[in-house]
C-alpha cells in the first residue's frame, strides 16, 4: 500500500560500520502555483541554487549522498563504509507504511547508524548536525453544545458558547511560562544534560536577525 519506497546498498566491507541513509521524495503540494517565478517540478539554477519542490525538503539532500558516492565510484575510490539507502514517499503525510516496512526488513536495514537528511541548519552559514528533534502531534476535538444555534441576547450567559470552551481548553493546555499542563506530558522526556545546556548557549544567536528574519517583534 502506499507509494514505492526505495532501496539500494553498496556494503563492500566485512570490518567497517554500515550507514543507513534516510529521505524522502514526497514533497508539500506547490500551490499557490502562480508565485513560482518558474515551474515548481522543473528544476532551474540561478546564482548556484537550484529552485524547485523539495531542492530542500528532501530531494536535493537524498540527491547529495547519491552524487557523494557516485564520485567516490567515479574516480576509483572505494567507499570507507558500507552505505545503505532508503527513500520514502510518504513523509509528508507521517510516514504511516514506514514502521510496518522497517519491522518487515530488520536484517535488510540493519546498521551501526541513522543519517537523516532532512533536518535544517542552525544558520544560513553554519552547517549543523542535529541529534534531537521536537515531537509534534494532530489531534481533533469536537466540542459538542446545544441542539440548535442560539440567539446571545436570549440565551447567553446560561448557556456555555462550544466556541469559548474550546478556546479555555486550548489556553488551559500550557502555562504562562508555556509548559505543558496535560498530565504525564513530561514523564519520558529526558532532561538536556549541562554539557548540552552549555553547547546551546554556546551557540551565536542573533535574535534580532531572527525576529527580523518571521517580521515579528519579540520571542516567547
Amino acid at each position: 500500500p502506499g507509494n514505492p519506497i526505495v532501496y539500494a546498498e553498496h556494503c563492500p566491507h566485512d570490518d567497517k560500520p554500515t550507514v543507513l541513509v534516510y529521505g524522502h521524495y514526497d514533497v508539500q503540494p506547490s500551490d499557490p502555483d502562480e508565485l513560482w517565478d518558474s515551474p515548481a517540478f522543473e528544476p532551474v539554477v540561478k546564482d548556484g541554487n537550484v529552485y524547485a519542490r523539495g531542492a530542500s525538503d528532501d530531494k536535493g539532500q537524498s540527491y547529495t549522498h547519491v552524487k557523494a558516492i557516485e564520485s567516490f565510484r567515479k574516480t576509483g575510490q572505494e567507499i570507507p563504509v558500507n552505505v545503505k539507502f532508503i527513500l520514502e514517499g510518504e513523509e509528508e503525510i507521517g510516514s504511516p507504511n514506514l514502521v510496518p516496512f522497517i519491522t518487515e526488513h530488520k536484517d535488510m536495514l540493519e546498521c551501526d547508524m541513522v543519517l537523516i537528511s532532512d533536518t535544517s541548519m542552525f544558520g544560513k552559514d553554519m552547517p549543523s548536525i542535529t541529534y534531537g528533534l521536537r515531537g509534534l502531534a494532530y489531534m481533533e476535538v469536537e466540542v459538542v453544545g446545544p441542539n440548535r444555534d442560539l440567539h446571545s441576547g436570549v440565551y447567553g450567559g446560561a448557556v456555555e458558547n462550544p466556541l469559548n470552551v474550546l478556546c479555555e481548553m486550548i489556553a488551559k493546555l500550557k502555562d504562562e511560562d508555556g509548559r505543558i499542563q496535560i498530565p504525564g506530558f513530561y514523564d519520558k522526556v529526558i532532561d538536556l544534560t549541562d554539557a548540552e545546556r552549555e553547547a546551546s548557549a554556546a551557540l551565536p544567536f542573533d535574535e534580532e536577525a531572527y525576529k527580523k528574519s518571521l517580521d515579528i517583534d519579540a520571542v516567547h
